[in-house]
């Protein structure tokens, strides 16, 4: 049998400048961050809330990306897990880091080994 090497990096983005409250934009710019890593989009799904904040996820062959926002807090969350050890998360969040624009940044890498 052999590894899988999962590779996760969350993050909070603080005082984000960009469309948080954008569905179209924030999907765009999930696109990017699979497209950065070499990802294959499987699905997505995007939902607005009212009367602000999205949620957006893209599925992906290698797992997923997500961001959830908070426009009147000036706040996204974001989850990236890749499954494929040869793709790196912080390639993919520093293209959805640009289209987000935020202030302040705290991120949580994890990896995991199984097998």
């Amino acid at each position: 049998m052999t590894s899988l090497h999962i590779r996760e990096l969350l993050v909070d983005a603080q005082g984000c400048a960009g469309p948080l409250d954008d569905p179209e934009a924030l999907e765009a710019g999930l696109r990017a961050a699979a497209e950065a890593v070499g990802a294959d989009v499987r699905g997505q799904c995007v939902v607005r809330f009212v009367p602000h904040g999205v949620t957006a996820v893209l599925v992906l062959a290698e797992s997923h990306i997500l961001v959830s926002t908070w426009p009147e807090h000036g706040l996204a969350l974001v989850d990236i897990l890749l499954c494929n050890a040869a793709m790196d998360p912080s390639r993919a969040w520093a293209s959805l880091a640009g289209v987000l624009r935020p202030a302040e940044v705290v991120e949580r890498a994890i990896e995991r080994v199984v097998g």
